[in-house]
């Protein structure tokens, strides 16, 4: 099975409304926390985080034609920098991870699609990769 990345296209098309990445801060007591949240838009995309920051990431499954793309549970290429907090991949195809970011340094975090067909039809033969950079300083 080869690996491709998803057109750009389509997921232009089926992703353009959806927020590439957001922030928002909360005060605590003595500390300021932020939460850095990645959408599947912000694929290919680096994003920027604090040590001690949350990083939160939301795939939403991909239907394209006569296939849905589903998602694995998004990782971290570095546990070092990125401490995975949780991951899951629902049902419909969507998926989430929450990451602490422990220490500054860089870090990929990479999720896997793979192709549910509609009765009748079968998936080509590659799977989806979606991957964001992060930067912790």
């Amino acid at each position: 099975m080869r690996l491709f990345t998803l057109p750009a296209v389509a997921l232009a098309l089926a992703l353009s409304a959806a927020p590439a990445a957001t922030a928002s801060t909360t005060a605590a007591t003595t500390t300021t926390t932020t939460t850095v949240h990645i959408v599947s838009a912000a694929g290919g995309a680096t994003v920027h985080a604090g040590v001690g920051d949350t990083v939160q990431v939301d795939l939403t499954a991909l239907r394209d034609y006569t296939v849905t793309w589903y998602w694995y549970a998004p990782a971290a290429a570095s546990a070092a920098v990125l401490s995975q907090t949780a991951g899951s991949a629902d049902p419909n195809g969507n998926s989430h991870a929450t990451f602490t970011a422990s220490t500054a340094g860089t870090s990929d975090i990479t999720a896997i699609g793979h192709c549910v067909p509609d009765p009748r039809t079968v998936c080509p033969p590659f799977v989806a990769r979606w991957k964001v950079t992060v930067v912790v300083s």
